[in-house]
C-alpha cells in the first residue's frame, strides 16, 4: 500500500537541496570541489573572491554550484550531470551548438575546441535589456569524463573592468581531483533527488548510507536528521518494506519519543502491515503528542488518508478518527 508523503515535507526537502552558502566573499584562496556521490573523482575550481550562493544537488540529481564575484560583477555556475551513455567531446559540441543556435541574437561564432584544457567553449554577447542595462558577455565551457558532463557558465557585463581574458583565466584553474569521501549530507542530497521524483528504490541506498554515517558520527543539523528518518521510513513504506519502515521510525522515536509525525507515519506503517490494534494505538499517540506540543504544524486528516483505506469502514477507526480531528474544547 503506498504511503502518501506529507506535502510540507516535500517543500522542506526542496529547500534543503541547495543550501545557501556564506554571505561574504572568500578573500583567502578558496577551491570549490564538486563531485557526484557515486564517483571517485571531482572537479575543482578556484573561486577565490566569489560568494557562494548555492551549493548542492538539484531535484533532478544534477550537482550544482552558483557563485558571484561582486567586485568584478562575474557570475559563475557549475553543473555536473550524469547521463546514460559515456560523456564525449561530440556530446559537448552538440550541446553548445544548440545553445549557439537558440541564443538571441545568434552567437557570432559556434563552439570551439580547446585541446590544451580539454574543453569545448562557446562565447557570445547578449544585448542590453531593461533588466540588464549593459551588454552581457557569456562564456560557456563543457567537458566530459566517464558518464558525466561538467558545464561551466561565466558571465560579466561589458564595460569598464570587463575582460573576456579574465573569464578564460578562471577556466585555467579547472582540474580533476580525487573525490573526498561522501558525507552523510552528500548521501542525503543524493537520495533526495530520486525521492522527490517518486523513485523510492533509488533513494533508499543513499538514505541508508547517510543514516549509517550519522549513527557513527552525527553531523546533520536536527531538521535534516529528522527529514532523513522521515524520508527513509517513507521510502521503505512506498516500496512495501514495512518491517524496515517500522524499524526506522522506531529508531527515530527512540531519539525523539514525542515526535507526532513519526507516530503518525508509524500508524501508516502498521496499516500497511494490516495490524489494526497497533495502527489505532499509534494514531492516537500521534495526535496526543501533537496536542501536547501545541505547535503550528498541521496533522493529516486520517479520514482522507489513503494509507488507512482498508479501515475506512471500521467503526473503531471511524470513531477514533472523528475524535482526533475535532478541535479541542
Amino acid at each position: 500500500m503506498p504511503l502518501p508523503m506529507h506535502p510540507c515535507v516535500a517543500i522542506a526537502i526542496i529547500s534543503t537541496l541547495i543550501p545557501i552558502g556564506p554571505v561574504v566573499a572568500e578573500d583567502a584562496p578558496h577551491l570549490a570541489t564538486l563531485a557526484l556521490v557515486d564517483k571517485p573523482w571531482a572537479v575543482r575550481l578556484d573561486v577565490t573572491g566569489f560568494r557562494v550562493l548555492a551549493d548542492g544537488v538539484k531535484p533532478d540529481g544534477r550537482r550544482y554550484l552558483f557563485a558571484t564575484d561582486d567586485t568584478r560583477s562575474i557570475q559563475l555556475s557549475v553543473t555536473l550531470q550524469s547521463v546514460p551513455e559515456p560523456a564525449t567531446e561530440q556530446g559537448c559540441l552538440l550541446q553548445l551548438e544548440h545553445v549557439a543556435r537558440t541564443t538571441r541574437p545568434a552567437a557570432d561564432q559556434g563552439p570551439v575546441r580547446d585541446t590544451r584544457r580539454n574543453l569545448t567553449l562557446l562565447e557570445y554577447v547578449l544585448p542590453a535589456t531593461a533588466k540588464a542595462p549593459a551588454e552581457q558577455l557569456h562564456l560557456l565551457a563543457c567537458t566530459g569524463k566517464d558518464d558525466v558532463y561538467t558545464d561551466i557558465h561565466l558571465s560579466q557585463p561589458r564595460g569598464k573592468g570587463s575582460d573576456a581574458a579574465l573569464l578564460h583565466a578562471l577556466l585555467d584553474s579547472l582540474t580533476i581531483v580525487a573525490a573526498p569521501a561522501p558525507s552523510s549530507l552528500d548521501h542525503f542530497r543524493a537520495g533526495s533527488a530520486p525521492y522527490l521524483q517518486g523513485k523510492f528504490a533509488l533513494a533508499i541506498p543513499h538514505y541508508e548510507q547517510a543514516l549509517v554515517l550519522e549513527q557513527a558520527n552525527p553531523t546533520l543539523d536536527r531538521s535534516l536528521w529528522q527529514l532523513l528518518i522521515h524520508n527513509l521510513g517513507t521510502a521503505y513504506g512506498r516500496t512495501g518494506s514495512f518491517e524496515r519502515a517500522k524499524a526506522t521510525f522506531d529508531y527515530g522515536l527512540s531519539k525523539d519519543p514525542a515526535n507526532p509525525i513519526w507516530h503518525y507515519e508509524l500508524a501508516r506503517t502498521y496499516a500497511g502491515m494490516h495490524d489494526r490494534e497497533k495502527m489505532l494505538q499509534a494514531l492516537d499517540t500521534a495526535f496526543f503528542h501533537h496536542r501536547t506540543r501545541q505547535g503550528d504544524e498541521q496533522m493529516p486528516d486520517p479520514r482522507q488518508d489513503l494509507s488507512f483505506s482498508r479501515f475506512m469502514s471500521d467503526p473503531a477507526f471511524r470513531r477514533l478518527a472523528e475524535s482526533l480531528v475535532q478541535p479541542a474544547i
